[in-house]
């Protein structure tokens, strides 16, 4: 399974129900939003949001082997 670790918080993908992606392409930044277990949202913050999609982006290269 794998985990996403940020700050203090640690949430297994499995638990991740939707994510919201906002990005300002020119300002070069990206936002994510993550739906969890119990409909409880978190906002990541620039720094966080883009180790999340690295690791997203690992996660849909290793599951559909591209």
């Amino acid at each position: 399974m794998t985990i996403f670790h940020f700050g203090r918080h640690t949430v297994p993908f499995s638990d991740i129900h939707d994510i919201n992606l906002q990005y300002n392409y020119h300002a070069n930044e990206i936002f994510v939003d993550l739906e969890v277990n119990g409909g409880v949202q978190m906002s990541l913050n620039l720094p966080d949001s883009i180790v999340f999609m690295e690791q997203f982006i690992q996660k849909i290269k290793t599951e559909k082997n591209v």
